[in-house]
């Protein structure tokens, strides 16, 4: 993998893990919207398609 596309793919990850932590710290403690429960299961997709292609697993 050439530096600058891991360099983007490290960025782009950062940039999950933001919007995941984000995205938990608005979780209510009752009453979650779907929206919010399907984001999360989007973000953590994401997140764990980029660790495998940094770790060298296609996906």
């Amino acid at each position: 993998m050439a530096e600058d596309e891991r360099s983007q793919l490290e960025a782009k990850l950062q940039e999950v893990e933001d919007q995941l932590q984000d995205l938990k710290a608005r979780w209510p403690a009752h009453s979650l919207k779907p929206a919010m429960l399907s984001q999360l299961e989007d973000l953590e997709e994401e997140r764990d398609r980029l660790k495998d292609l940094l770790a060298g697993r296609r996906g």
